[in-house]
C-alpha cells in the first residue's frame, strides 16, 4: 500500500467510528473539503505531514493515535 491509500484507510475508519461525513471532517481539522474529497477519490498523489496532523486534528484524536496502525510501519509501506 501507499501512504494515501493508508491514509484513506484511517479517514474511512474514524468517518465511520465517529459517525462524521467528509464536510464535517473538513470544519473539524481545518483542511478544505475539496482536500478531504479528493484524498478520499484517490486524486491526490502525495498527503503530507501537516495535513495527517490536521485530520488527526480532526478525529479529536493525537498524532500517535491516528497512525497506531500496522499500515504505517515501513515494512507495509510502498516508499
Amino acid at each position: 500500500m501507499n501512504l494515501n491509500e493508508v491514509v484513506i484507510n484511517r479517514i474511512s475508519k474514524y468517518l465511520g467510528e465517529q459517525n462524521l461525513t467528509q464536510y464535517e471532517l473538513s470544519k473539524r481539522s481545518g483542511i478544505p473539503y475539496a482536500t478531504i474529497k479528493s484524498i478520499m477519490q484517490r486524486r491526490t498523489k502525495g498527503t503530507d505531514f501537516k495535513t495527517i496532523i490536521l485530520l488527526a486534528k480532526g478525529f479529536n484524536l493525537s498524532l500517535s493515535e491516528f497512525i497506531d496502525d500496522k499500515l504505517f510501519d515501513a515494512d507495509n509501506l510502498d516508499i
